[in-house]
C-alpha cells in the first residue's frame, strides 16, 4: 500500500510540474514591451517613409497589407482572405468583412482601390510607385472584393502588395503625424528622439489579439547603449544585434537571440570579369571559389549562424536550385591556376564599404586564403560615395555586397543586382540577359522554373557573383518575451507577442 501511495505521489507531482510548464507557455494578456529601434521614426506615412526601421517594425504593427510574407517565404493572408489569378494579367482579391480602422471606420474595397491609386499618384512621389506602375485598372466587384488588371504580366504583384499598407480614403493628409491603420496596435503619442507609444487596438479583427497592452518604440542609435539598456532591463528587446555581440547575449542568463529559420539576406562578392584579364579564364574563377573559406567566415565572423550558399538566390526564394557544393581546397585552387597559366599568381583589388565590420572581416579572411595560393588581393575600404561610384559603374575588380531580397520572386533580384552586373562584366552577356528578361515576362510557372534554374546554372559556371552566406537576421530580447514573429525579410509582428510574468 505504501509503495502504491509513493508511486501515486510521484505521478501527481510530475503532472503538476508538467501542468505548470504548460500554463507558463500559455499567452498572457497585458504588459508593456519596450523595443529599441536604431533611429527615430519622424514620418508615419507608409507611402513616403522607406526607412527599414519604419517598414520592418511600425509598418507591420500599426498598418496592415492585403497579405504578408510568412516564415517560410510563403504569402499569408492579412486584410485579404483569399485571392486568385483570373488570367495572366488579372487578380481577384476577397477582403475581410470584419475590419475596422483605428478611427472606427470600416474597411471596404474602396479603401484598397484608393490605397493603390494613391501610391500611383506622381505628385505624391511614393517609393512604392514603380511597384504599381503596371496596374491598369482596379475594379470593385462589391464592397469586399476587387479585381486588379495589369498592363503586362507581373510575377511580383503579390510581393508588391505585401509592402503596400491599406489606409482609409480621406485620411491620407493626416498620416505624417497621425497614422491611422488597421493593425493590432494604434498610435498614441510620439516624443521625438525619445519614444513612440502604441497601444492595443481593442477592435482589432483577430479576436483576442494582441496580447500586449502597450508597445513602446525607443530610438537608440548606438548599439552599445542598446545592449547596456537591455542588460539593465530598461528595454525588453532590440533590433539589429551586431554579430560581434552574439556571444555576449548567449552568455547572459536572462537574455536570448531571436532569429529566423530562413534568411533572404545574402552576402556576396560581385566580380568585374571584364576588368581583370585572369578572371576571363574559367579555371581561374574556379580557383577563386575553391580558395574561399566559407566555413571559416561562417564560424569566425557570424559565430556559426547563417547558411553557406552556392546559388545566387536565397533558399527561400521561388525557383531556388541547390548548386553543387564547392569544397575549400587550396591545393585544388593552385592546380587550377597552374592549368590556366597563372601559377605565379596575379593581383586585384576587393572594394569594401567602410563601417561594415562583417564585410571587412570576410574580405580579410579571403585575402589571407588567396595569398596562400599566390594571389595578391588588396582590400580597398571606401566611404559610401566612393564605394557606390565603383558599384554603379561596375568599375571594380571585385566588390563585397549584401542584398536583402525584397520578396519571394527572383525577378526582383535579377533586375536590381544581376542584370546591370552581367551587362557590364561578362564578355558574352546576351543569352543570360535574354533569359533574365524572359523570366520576368513568362506566364507559365513551369517554364519560369526552367528559366530560373538555367540562370542559376549559368551564374554558377561563369561566376560574375560568388555567393557566400545567407546571413542571419538577429534580434536580442529578454527571456520572458514570447511569441515575436520575424519573417525572412526581417519584418516584425508583435500581435502574438506576450510577456511571461
Amino acid at each position: 500500500m505504501k509503495n502504491k501511495i509513493t508511486v501515486l505521489f510521484i505521478v501527481l507531482s510530475l503532472l503538476l510540474v508538467f501542468s505548470i510548464g504548460v500554463m507558463a507557455e500559455q499567452p498572457q494578456e497585458g504588459g508593456e514591451l519596450v523595443f529599441s529601434i536604431g533611429s527615430d521614426i519622424d514620418d508615419f506615412n507608409p507611402f513616403t517613409n522607406q526607412t527599414l526601421t519604419f517598414i520592418k517594425t511600425f509598418g507591420f504593427n500599426c498598418y496592415e497589407s492585403l497579405l504578408h510574407i510568412g516564415p517560410d517565404m510563403e504569402h499569408v493572408p492579412d486584410l485579404a482572405t483569399s485571392w486568385e489569378r483570373v488570367d495572366p494579367k488579372t487578380y481577384r482579391f476577397n477582403i475581410r468583412e470584419d475590419v475596422k480602422f483605428h478611427n472606427g471606420e470600416i474597411l471596404t474595397a474602396e479603401d484598397v482601390k484608393f490605397s493603390i491609386e494613391y501610391t500611383q499618384d506622381p505628385d505624391l512621389g511614393s517609393w512604392l510607385q514603380p511597384y504599381f506602375a503596371n496596374v491598369d485598372e482596379i475594379k470593385i466587384i462589391d464592397d469586399y472584393s476587387i479585381e486588379i488588371t495589369l498592363t503586362e504580366v507581373s510575377p511580383t504583384l503579390l510581393d508588391d502588395l505585401s509592402m503596400l499598407k491599406i489606409i482609409k480614403k480621406g485620411t491620407e493628409d493626416e498620416l505624417r503625424q497621425t497614422p491611422i491603420g488597421t493593425g493590432a496596435f494604434e498610435f498614441v503619442s510620439w516624443s521625438p528622439n525619445e519614444r513612440i507609444v502604441l497601444e492595443r487596438f481593442d477592435d482589432y479583427w483577430e479576436e483576442g489579439k494582441p496580447y500586449l497592452e502597450k508597445l513602446v518604440l525607443r530610438p537608440i542609435p548606438d548599439s552599445t547603449i542598446q545592449l547596456t539598456n537591455l542588460e539593465a532591463g530598461t528595454i525588453n528587446m532590440l533590433e539589429g544585434l551586431p554579430v560581434s555581440e552574439i556571444e555576449r547575449i548567449q552568455s547572459a542568463d536572462t537574455l536570448k537571440i531571436i532569429t529566423t529559420d530562413l534568411s533572404n539576406e545574402t552576402l556576396l562578392f560581385e566580380v568585374g570579369i571584364n576588368n581583370v584579364e585572369p578572371f576571363q579564364n574559367e579555371k581561374v574563377m574556379q580557383a577563386l571559389v575553391h580558395a574561399f573559406p566559407r566555413d571559416i567566415v561562417k564560424d569566425s565572423v557570424f559565430e556559426g549562424l547563417g547558411s553557406i550558399i552556392t546559388s545566387i538566390y536565397p533558399t527561400g526564394a521561388q525557383f531556388y536550385k541547390e548548386m553543387p557544393a564547392i569544397e575549400y581546397n587550396e591545393d585544388k585552387a593552385k592546380e587550377l591556376l597552374a592549368e590556366a597559366g597563372y601559377e605565379d599568381g596575379f593581383e586585384f583589388t576587393i572594394e569594401v564599404l567602410s563601417g561594415n565590420i562583417e564585410h571587412e572581416q570576410t574580405a580579410v579572411i579571403y585575402q589571407n586564403s588567396l595569398r596562400n595560393i599566390g594571389i595578391d588581393a588588396k582590400i580597398n575600404i571606401q566611404e559610401m560615395s566612393q564605394w557606390l561610384d565603383k558599384y554603379v559603374n561596375r568599375s571594380f575588380d571585385m566588390i563585397v555586397n549584401w542584398y536583402p531580397m525584397a520578396g519571394t520572386d527572383p525577378s526582383i533580384y535579377n533586375n536590381q543586382i544581376l542584370l546591370p552586373l552581367v551587362k557590364e562584366v561578362l564578355p558574352d552577356p546576351d543569352y543570360l540577359v535574354e533569359l533574365i528578361n524572359k523570366g520576368a515576362r513568362e506566364e507559365d510557372q513551369e517554364a519560369r522554373e526552367r528559366i530560373y534554374h538555367e540562370i542559376q546554372e549559368i551564374v554558377f559556371a561563369k561566376k560574375p557573383i560568388i555567393p557566400v552566406l545567407e546571413t542571419p537576421i538577429l534580434y536580442a530580447a529578454e527571456d520572458d518575451v514570447k511569441g515575436v514573429e520575424v519573417n525572412p525579410v526581417g519584418h516584425l509582428f508583435f500581435k502574438n507577442t506576450w510577456l511571461e510574468k
